[in-house]
């Protein structure tokens, strides 16, 4: 009887086994959960890599954007919002989430892009590229929780008891993410115009997503508007389960899952469909 070899454990793709969209996605990222791993370590380690402040550098963006539009907006609530909670939190609540978002969705569409020279060479899910990039922002996150704990106590507020629900946050924001990033990241590699599209629409997205102001200013029209925006569902749900600076209600944790589930599953269905058109271009 020959030895086993390492060879005998080596995943061999068959381009005849049928592919079953989202299903077999997921399947392939679980299977390769120990790359999947190295790839978020790799990003961290490479991110601060040199730095003399270490992983405090991915908090300095946030933070100096949360200073600036505390001494514009400031002056307008006077340290507190109409309902009596303090300016603060709310603001810094706002940009670490927003921050989560575009670092995943951007990154998340970045990365396949420049794994190029991994994915013309072995056979690897690009996918789980994505989900790296997405996995390394949300750490990130949870890392930003930090001086955002100091700010409530500093302002005379606490974490909420609900703060383990944060987790159920995060996991939806990363799974929303995740599924923009692969579809962005084809557009990516047809269109190269599209990296500063997609940096005005963020820009955009930044105003029509209550950050900075609290949406009961808001006329009515405006606030079914903003209302309709995925992102203020996720904000306010945080809010509440964090810091208690909002009160989400059952529609807004519907659209918060709902959200994350389809655009979930439709990045990773187009992925798929499009992904054998455009690896040619890598």
């Amino acid at each position: 009887m020959s030895e086993p070899t390492a060879f005998q454990d080596l995943q061999v793709y068959d381009s005849a086994v049928p592919q079953v969209p989202v299903i077999s996605q997921l399947r392939a990222i679980y299977e390769n959960r120990g790359l999947l791993r190295l790839l978020v370590a790799r990003d961290l380690t490479v991110r601060y890599k040199r730095s003399v402040i270490g992983v405090w550098w991915s908090l300095l963006n946030p933070l100096f954007t949360t200073a600036v539009m505390f001494y514009v907006f400031n002056t307008v609530f006077k340290s507190r919002l109409p309902n009596g909670e303090a300016f603060l939190p709310y603001l810094l609540s706002g940009v670490l989430l927003m921050t989560l978002f575009n670092q995943a969705m951007t990154m998340g569409a970045d990365a396949v892009a420049s794994g190029a020279g991994v994915l013309t060479k072995v056979y690897v899910r690009p996918e789980i590229f994505a989900s790296s990039a997405a996995l390394s922002s949300a750490i990130n996150f949870f890392i930003g929780l930090i001086p955002m704990t100091a700010v409530l106590l500093i302002s005379g507020e606490t974490p909420t008891w609900k703060f383990p629900l944060v987790f159920v946050v995060v996991g939806c924001m990363v799974m929303f993410a995740v599924g923009l990033a692969l579809m962005l990241s084809i557009a990516y590699i047809n269109f190269d115009d599209s990296r500063s599209l997609i940096n005005i629409f963020l820009m955009a997205l930044q105003y029509m997503t209550p950050v900075f102001y609290p949406i009961s200013v808001l006329g009515p029209h405006t606030k079914r508007v903003i209302m309709l925006n995925p992102l203020t569902s996720y904000l306010q749900v945080f809010r509440d389960v964090f810091g208690g600076n909002a009160v989400a209600t059952f529609h807004e944790w519907l659209m918060m899952g709902g959200s994350a589930l389809f655009v979930f599953i439709l990045g990773f269905y187009v992925f798929m469909k499009q992904w054998p058109k455009v690896v040619a271009k890598l």
